[in-house]
C-alpha cells in the first residue's frame, strides 16, 4: 500500500518527477564539485559553475547541472529537465584536476549512476534490480504497519501470521510489477495516471482474502482489519515519502 504514496505527494512535496542520481565510488578526497554535462548547451538559465570546472571542460560538453559534493549526501540528486542524451558526469577536484566519465544514457525514469573517482568509469544496474530494492522497501514497511494493525484488532499472529504473509507478499508483489515498473520506466506522471486503479484492486483482493481466511472475530471485523490497515499504511507512509522516493532509484 505504502508505494501509492509516491504519484499521490510528490508535488506537494516538490519531489522529483524523473531523476538521475549520481553516486560517487572509491577514494574520494578532495572532491569539491559533480556536474552533468550535455552535448548541447542548456537550454535555459543555469546558476554560474565554479570556473575551475567550466575551464577544464572536454571540447563540445557543457554543464547542465552542478552541486557541490558532500560524501554523506549520496546519492547527489539532478532533476533539470530536459536532460542530456547523452550526458557526461564531472568530478572536480580541489587541486582543479577534471575527472570526466565516458558518455552514459538515462533509460527509465529514475535512474542511479556510479561513478569510480578513481577510474572514471561510470555504470548503472538494471531495471530487475530497481523493482527488487523497491519491493524489498515497501514490503518491510507495509508488513510493519499493518502487523501492528493486527495485533490491535486482537487478531492471534500465530493463528494469523501465514495469511497475513502471504496476502501482503502477494499484493506487494502485483504493486511492483505494475505500478512500480510504470513508476520507473515512466515516471510520475503515468503512474499517477494508474496509481488508483491498481491500488482499487489491491484493497478489494485485500478486503476479501481477508475477510475470507483470518481466523477469529467476525467478518465485518475482519474487513474493518482490512480497511483499517490499509489506511494507515497509506498515513503513515506519507512520512517516509521522500526517502522512499530516493530508495526507488535504480
Amino acid at each position: 500500500m505504502l508505494l501509492v504514496l509516491l504519484p499521490v505527494t510528490a508535488s506537494a512535496n516538490g519531489l522529483p518527477t524523473s531523476s538521475i542520481y549520481v553516486s560517487i565510488a572509491g577514494l574520494d578526497d578532495g572532491i569539491t564539485h559533480v556536474a552533468l554535462l550535455g552535448s548541447e548547451p542548456y537550454p535555459r538559465s543555469l546558476s554560474s559553475p565554479p570556473e575551475a570546472l567550466t575551464a577544464a571542460l572536454p571540447n563540445g560538453w557543457y554543464v547542465w547541472n552542478w552541486t557541490s559534493y558532500d560524501p554523506i549526501e549520496q546519492p547527489m540528486l539532478f532533476t533539470n529537465v530536459p536532460y542530456p542524451r547523452p550526458f557526461r558526469v564531472a568530478v572536480l577536484h580541489e587541486d582543479n584536476t577534471l575527472l570526466v566519465t565516458d558518455e552514459a544514457e538515462r533509460t527509465v525514469g529514475m535512474q542511479t549512476f556510479t561513478v569510480n573517482a578513481e577510474t572514471g568509469a561510470i555504470s548503472t544496474l538494471g531495471l530487475w534490480f530497481g523493482l527488487l530494492k523497491q519491493f524489498a522497501c515497501t514490503f518491510i514497511f507495509t508488513l510493519l504497519i499493518e502487523l501492528v494493525v493486527l495485533l490491535l484488532f486482537r487478531f492471534k499472529l500465530g493463528d494469523n501470521i501465514g495469511t497475513f504473509l502471504l496476502v501482503n507478499l502477494a499484493t506487494q508483489a502485483f504493486m511492483t510489477l505494475t505500478y512500480g515498473r510504470i513508476l520507473l520506466v515512466g515516471g510520475w506522471g503515468q503512474a499517477f495516471f494508474w496509481a488508483f486503479a491498481i491500488e482499487a484492486v489491491i484493497f478489494v483482493i485485500e478486503s476479501l482474502a481477508y475477510a475470507r481466511f483470518l481466523r477469529g472475530h467476525t467478518r465485518a471485523r475482519r474487513v474493518a482489519y482490512a480497511i483499517t490497515a490499509n489506511l494507515l499504511s497509506f498515513a503513515i507512509g506519507t512520512l517516509f515519502i521522500t526517502p522512499v522516493y530516493s530508495a526507488l532509484a535504480l
